[in-house]
């Protein structure tokens, strides 16, 4: 198993709000790409255009800390465009991040078994 953690945010995209969206995607993932300890960090959209989930993994708890230290002042961009619905985090996440996430609709599962190739 590996220190990664990871999380997926599922959320409603408000009515007209799809083109913004896109584009503030673009905007995300550029200040992400460059964080140390990203692994994966991609978006999608259902076929409707009305739901979005977002898909992140980093290399440990700091590195997912350190994600949230930099994207956090353009959260409320993000917030105005759409509705959280949850945010499932999966991996042994570190008391800082979660205290650092407490305002958001999170539920934690912690691994117990498993590998990666």
């Amino acid at each position: 198993m590996t220190n990664n953690i990871y999380w997926i945010l599922k959320a409603n995209i408000g009515e007209g709000n799809l083109a913004a969206l896109k584009e503030l995607a673009a905007k995300f993932c550029h200040m992400t790409q460059e964080e140390p300890g990203v692994v994966a960090y991609e978006w999608s959209v259902s076929e409707d255009g009305k739901v979005l989930h977002i898909y992140e993994r980093y290399a440990d708890s700091d590195a997912g800390l350190a994600h949230l230290a930099n994207v956090g002042p353009s959260l409320p961009e993000l917030m105005a465009l759409v509705t959280p619905v949850s945010i499932e985090c999966y991996g042994n996440v570190g008391d800082s991040l979660k205290e650092a996430m407490k305002a958001l609709p999170m539920s934690y599962m912690e691994t117990f078994a498993g590998f990666h190739k």
